[in-house]
């Protein structure tokens, strides 16, 4: 599966950059016996829009189906307001975020935290957990997400 989702980012990566949109994250799983590629976008400057996911899906759809023998479901997207942080630049964007984190290894007997991002810079992120700042090798990030409060709602 790791090549196929590797096949799929080369061809869906160019279309995504000529509609001037960035691409979030990618997945090729399997849920519930049916077989998933879904696609996550966003706009630096404003919301995604039916019309962003649509057109997408319009572009992608057959040459990602030229790779995949089997049946599956073409999902295409915006992150949402939990949106994964997989990238530096998704890093730097969010300074002042609430994020969580999971690391590869521990750092502290933790594998897990929780708390601001203050900065990143070479590549390390500063993550001040209950007022103790954390310096976190990027290349540790195992996994990481913007936290939305929903009680501001």
């Amino acid at each position: 599966m790791e090549q196929t989702l590797l096949n799929i980012e080369k061809v869906v990566l160019p279309a995504v950059e000529k509609r001037g949109l960035d691409l979030v994250d990618l997945e090729y799983i399997q849920e519930g016996g049916y077989l998933y590629v879904r696609v996550f976008i966003e706009k630096e400057d404003g919301d995604i829009t039916l019309e962003d996911c649509g057109g997408l899906s319009n572009d992608i759809d057959e040459k990602v189906d030229a790779l995949i023998t089997h049946k599956f479901f073409l999902e295409v997207s915006s992150p949402g307001v939990e949106r994964p942080l997989k990238k530096e630049k998704d890093f730097v964007r969010f300074i002042g975020e609430t994020i969580k984190v999971s690391l590869k290894h521990k750092l502290n007997d933790n594998k897990n935290f929780e708390g601001i991002l203050e900065n990143f810079q070479d590549e390390t992120l500063f993550l001040n957990v209950k007022g103790e700042v954390l310096e976190i090798p990027f290349k540790e990030i195992k996994k990481s997400n913007i936290v939305f409060d929903f009680s501001d709602i």
